[in-house]
């Protein structure tokens, strides 16, 4: 759920930026930057980076993993990748934010599908696995979906 907040969050404070953004031309792509800052960008850092590295055991166990593998320093490196990408985006918006939005969407979508898979395919019924189905599934929608919007704003009109 974390994952999710982070995305309201970011929605929120990405829609009141754009709102007192000047000019308007461009409130979408401030929203759409300022919702990846944080919900890609902040988030991986502070949830994904973080938890995983420092606090790796802990974080098997409430997803039902094994403890004591490297596999989680792994996925926190992961996390914190994508968590820098999600912050240059807002600097270096153009290439970047597509870029982190698609691929970390994808990622998204994968991993939820692989904890339906635990839940469905291994009975893993831990609140993190469970949890993430939707933690996964619904900041990808939203973000493939702020990414298409954004590409048809900045797709040139026909003449």
């Amino acid at each position: 759920m974390i994952a999710l907040a982070m995305l309201v969050l970011g929605l929120a404070i990405g829609a009141v930026v754009a709102r007192l953004h000047r000019p308007p031309g461009q409130r979408f792509e401030l929203f759409y930057a300022t919702t990846v800052l944080v919900a890609v960008g902040i988030g991986g850092i502070l949830f994904g980076f973080i938890p995983h590295v420092f606090f790796p055991d802990p974080i098997a166990e409430r997803i039902g993993w094994a403890t004591g593998s490297p596999f989680q320093t792994e996925v926190g490196m992961h996390n914190g990748a994508w968590g820098v990408l999600g912050l240059l985006s807002f600097r270096y918006r153009q290439g970047f934010l597509q870029a982190t939005a698609v691929g970390l969407s994808l990622f998204l979508l994968m991993a939820g599908a692989n904890h339906l898979r635990g839940l469905v395919g291994l009975g893993n019924h831990a609140p993190f696995n469970v949890q993430f189905i939707a933690g996964d599934w619904v900041p990808a929608a939203v973000l493939l979906t702020l990414a298409w919007k954004y590409r048809a704003l900045r797709a040139p009109t026909p003449a």
